[in-house]
């Protein structure tokens, strides 16, 4: 009898403090309070819907969502990798954090294997208007229309790290105008697309109040190195630690296919880290 009142005296998860389930929760990974924890009673679904897990989004967990990176379509293999688990798709995991969050995120940083494409940018774009840091990878857009409207959404972006797969896409230059034209208080961007004249011209033509610029892994061109310099007024930081120069004509620039552990180092060491502390995630 006494044995069975300790046993009733002792806290139940399902009782604990919703703010302290929050706090538990933020250990997770995302798709763990999602498609896991979530589901376990009604107080644990409230309690994964507290706005303080949702600030900062990060999509690293390598074996719950389906990645599509075409650089290397077998990273995922089921019976060497993750053992049969269960992969989520990209769409259906950022459908629901629109759902959890609740437009509470500031933060978004994607998985450095997910080619993120303008059908997931406009899932989160209108569910998330606040994003002011964002991180993702991808090839040519196929639908330029989409991509600029999805950015147009973000007005307060601050912060943006784009990259794309391989040395084959094209330089995203097309892309990144559209950014620049519709995220004008954007202060800090570390990219991975060749630096050319035009791109240099892009950049300080549209993005006048930059302040911290970060290329990776991809070839600069000098004299468009000189272009953001004296162009920049506001530029306080430039990094090219881990680029190569060239100094032959703008033209040339790109037309020597970088080395592809170029592309694997960035993806794998490289993308939440950086010699500037603004761009670590």
């Amino acid at each position: 009898m006494e044995r069975q009142e300790r046993f009733e005296n002792i806290p139940k998860w399902e009782k604990l403090d919703k703010d302290m389930l929050a706090n538990i929760f933020k250990k997770l990974d995302m798709v763990d309070v999602i498609m896991g924890a979530s589901r376990v009673c009604i107080t644990w679904f409230l309690a994964s819907h507290n706005k303080t897990i949702w600030n900062t989004i990060k999509l690293n967990d390598f074996d719950s969502i389906v990645l599509d990176n075409p650089s290397n379509p077998h990273l995922q293999d089921l019976d060497n990798n993750n053992g049969g688990k269960h992969l989520n798709s990209l769409r259906e995991i950022l459908t629901e954090i629109n759902k959890f969050s609740r437009a509470a995120p500031v933060e978004f940083f994607f998985n450095a294997n997910t080619n993120v494409l303008e059908q997931d940018l406009a899932i989160i774009s209108n569910g998330l208007p606040n994003i002011r840091k964002l991180a993702l990878r991808m090839q040519k857009t196929q639908n330029l229309n989409s991509f600029t409207s999805s950015f147009s959404k973000w007005k307060n972006l601050q912060t943006l790290i784009i990259a794309k797969f391989t040395r084959d896409d094209d330089d995203l230059k097309h892309e990144f105008k559209a950014i620049a034209e519709n995220c004008r208080n954007l202060t800090t961007i570390k990219i991975t697309c060749t630096l050319d004249q035009e791109l240099a011209n892009i950049i300080v033509g549209k993005l006048p109040n930059l302040k911290s610029l970060s290329f990776r892994c991809t070839y600069v061109s000098v004299e468009a190195v000189k272009s953001l310099i004296f162009g920049l007024y506001n530029l306080k930081s430039l990094n090219l630690s881990h680029c190569i120069f060239l100094k032959r004509h703008n033209n040339d620039v790109g037309n020597h296919p970088l080395h592809p552990q170029y592309y694997i180092n960035f993806g794998y060491k490289q993308w939440g880290t950086d010699e500037m502390k603004e761009f670590e995630f």
